[in-house]
């Protein structure tokens, strides 16, 4: 019979592995929104750039902060985007990603 410890033990397991699987998934998608923001600002080593936003999105893991940077990123850059657009395509990657992981 399963006790109402094993149950607990067993959901907290189910949450550490779901955090983990969204923490690879967020790292993956900064990575990739930062190729596609060096692209867009016509950045010389977009992978660079991809890596240290990646690298970058550790230690500053919400996604308000992420969009901060890229805004101020882009207009260092002068490039003209809006907040708008930065999280459509942040949220798409997400998205994509997930399905990715999924299967």
């Amino acid at each position: 019979m399963i006790t109402m410890r094993d149950r607990a033990q067993a959901l907290e397991m189910k949450y550490t592995q779901e955090q983990t699987w969204l923490f690879r998934a967020e790292a993956r998608r900064n990575k990739l929104i930062g190729l596609w923001a060096a692209e867009t600002m016509g950045a010389q080593d977009p992978l660079g750039y991809a890596t240290n936003l990646a690298e970058w999105g550790v230690e500053h893991p919400t996604d308000v902060q992420l969009i901060d940077r890229l805004r101020q990123d882009f207009t260092a850059a002068n490039v003209v985007l809006n907040e708008d657009e930065i999280t459509s395509r942040m949220h798409a990657l997400l998205i994509e990603i997930l399905e990715e992981m999924r299967t």
